[in-house]
């Protein structure tokens, strides 16, 4: 039943594209109506959505299976919100704004003391959220480790929070109405509280370290590249400050473009990862069990990206200086192409394959592998896990073009 949404999406589409050339605008207004009063009066909770249902909605799912009293926060209710309000902005009809801020309520009803939000709410309490954790725990799904343990905190990760505050942002510009404004307030109080001296964050906060896994520590407290974290906090600090006029983004702003530089690898390791722990050196630190510590060509093509966005605001041509040195990185690390017929993987003209994880000091790619019992990294590209890529293709050619 995720779909409907998507079909929705696919109306506004279609409509917005001037496709009623051959399918009447009325029809598409229409079904784009129906597909959202199905949502909105069978499968809305409060406001909230997760991501699937079973068509007798006996058993729904976000991430994971959940229960009916639970929605969705990560990719799922600030989605189901911003697509209602493209839907109102296009056709002007009343019940997709009603629609939006049902959702918009739910955030509001679920926003964590902090300011922040976490993967998901759950509307008969705590108690109830914290069975369903203890019931993942002993089923333990292993490719869902972000779940295995309840911290009753937020998170970063995934855009939960960003999405969140993006879209309560969205709903008061768009209505002026003040009880969106105090929740984006607050949203900002979090990011603003949230972020290290240095600029970076970490994908959860308040912060806590209880969560340790043999010889592994507790990774949720690391500054954070992985899924955006970087990228929609600096996007959020951006867009509060240039539609609220919130001065006080303006330095915190500053410090993590900066750290992003402060952040970057020496050659000829002049990389970024995923993670970078809390020690003298940024070092790359771990994640879950199947995410090493390693240089990491994503994060190194996203954080040049963001380099090059930096430059366009600021004229600093500090951010441009170790472009080139992060490149020589990327080529280093690149499967030629008998590795690629090896790996059975091929890319598209003007992307390369490298590996997801590389070893700190020496560039060796890093494999990722299990049983049902643990997961092991190790230098052999041989039985590797399917739910997580192990190579990564990356656009160079169109980095190098933008720089």
């Amino acid at each position: 039943m995720k779909m409907i949404c998507m079909a929705v999406m696919l109306f506004i589409t279609l409509l917005s594209a001037g496709a009623q050339k051959n399918i009447p605008a009325s029809d598409i207004k229409v079904a784009m109506m129906k597909a959202t009063r199905f949502m909105v009066e069978k499968v809305s909770n409060r406001g909230g959505y997760l991501w699937n249902y079973s068509p007798d909605f006996s058993r729904c799912w976000g991430e994971l299976e959940a229960k009916p009293s639970m929605i969705w926060i990560e990719a799922g209710t600030p989605a189901m919100g911003n697509v209602f309000l493209n839907a109102y902005q296009l056709t002007g009809e009343s019940y997709y704004l009603k629609a939006a801020q049902a959702a918009a309520d739910a955030l509001i009803w679920g926003q964590h003391s902090s300011g922040g939000w976490p993967y998901m709410l759950d509307f008969s309490g705590e108690t109830s959220l914290k069975q369903w954790y203890s019931k993942v725990q002993k089923g333990y799904i292993h490719c869902a480790q972000e779940h295995a343990h309840y911290y009753g905190n937020c998170t970063y990760d995934d855009a939960a929070t960003y999405d969140s505050g993006m879209f309560l942002l969205r709903m008061y510009l768009l209505t002026l109405d003040p009880k969106y404004k105090y929740p984006v307030e607050r949203c900002l109080d979090f990011v603003l509280e949230s972020q290290y001296p240095i600029g970076g964050w970490p994908q959860r906060y308040p912060l806590h370290y209880e969560y340790v896994k043999g010889d592994k520590e507790d990774y949720t407290s690391f500054i954070t590249i992985n899924d955006g974290v970087h990228t929609n906090n600096i996007n959020f600090l951006l867009a509060c400050y240039t539609l609220l006029g919130e001065t006080r983004a303006l330095e915190p702003l500053q410090r993590a473009m900066t750290c992003v530089l402060a952040l970057q690898g020496g050659k000829p390791q002049a990389g970024w990862a995923m993670q970078h722990k809390l020690d003298l050196n940024y070092s790359p630190g771990h994640a879950r069990d199947f995410e090493p510590a390693g240089y990491a060509a994503t994060a190194t093509a996203e954080m040049c990206r963001n380099l090059m966005r930096f430059y366009r605001w600021t004229g600093d041509t500090k951010y441009l200086a170790r472009i080139p040195d992060a490149f020589e990185f990327l080529e280093s690390i690149r499967y030629n192409d008998a590795q690629m017929k090896q790996l059975g993987k091929s890319v598209k003209p003007g992307q390369i394959l490298c590996p997801t994880f590389v070893e700190v000091g020496t560039n060796r790619p890093l494999y990722l592998h299990n049983d049902p019992d643990h997961y092991w990294v190790d230098y052999d590209y041989h039985g590797l896990i399917t739910h997580y890529s192990s190579t990564r293709a990356i656009d160079l050619q169109s980095l190098k073009d933008e720089y």
